[in-house]
């Protein structure tokens, strides 16, 4: 975004930047054209680049919504909790029920994440954001949190980057039990994955 930009352009790249989420969550990344967006905004293609260059910066906009809306709500949560297995359960209830407020907001990242690719052929985790979201992701970081735990004595000893896989992969598959079955109850399911990971990484295992 450019500092000289008026409120009305700020408007506008925020309603393209929408209009993008809501495309490539109904179409899928490879078919969310910088044209199909256009048209779903109602401007032209010009307009688009006008404000956002290239899609790389277009879709690095839709990053940086998308993390506002989730680290808006799980940073406070996670901060706010006085444990490691706390701040997880946090980590973990925050981010299903944005899926459930925001559910085009996660399958865009989703399919960003599955097919972008910057011109040098970077992925998603390569788009540069803005120092506040870097310094709020490194807050609520599942590797973060764990190793946190893990050090402290509070989790028993296991291998963090592992562990953080089962729990991201548990939450992520969330999204696509919602689209098989949009009744799919995600509190409930929340309340699983805590008590799973609660007893998973807690020290007093039994044997």
């Amino acid at each position: 975004m450019r500092s000289s930009e008026t409120f009305t352009e700020q408007a506008r790249r925020a309603q393209i930047a929408q209009c993008a989420i809501d495309t490539i969550a109904e179409l899928g990344y490879g078919q969310a054209s910088v044209r199909k967006i256009a048209d779903r905004a109602g401007v032209a293609m010009s307009v688009v680049l006008y404000h956002f260059g290239d899609k790389d910066s277009l879709i690095a906009a839709v990053i940086d919504e998308c993390y506002s809306v989730l680290l808006g709500q799980m940073v406070p949560a996670v901060d706010s909790a006085p444990t490691g297995a706390a701040k997880l359960e946090a980590h973990i209830r925050t981010h299903l029920a944005y899926m459930g407020t925001h559910p085009r907001h996660q399958l865009a990242i989703m399919e960003i994440a599955g097919g972008f690719r910057t011109k040098d052929g970077g992925r998603l985790q390569d788009v540069t954001v803005g120092a506040a979201h870097a310094d709020a992701r490194a807050r609520v970081e599942l590797d973060v949190i764990l190793r946190e735990g893990v050090d402290s004595g509070e989790f028993r000893p296991f291998d963090v980057p592992a562990m953080a896989i089962a729990v991201r992969g548990a939450v992520g598959s969330a999204m696509l039990a919602v689209l098989a079955d949009p009744g799919f109850d995600l509190g409930a399911y929340a309340d699983e994955l805590v008590e799973t990971f609660t007893r998973a990484t807690r020290p007093d295992q039994e044997h």
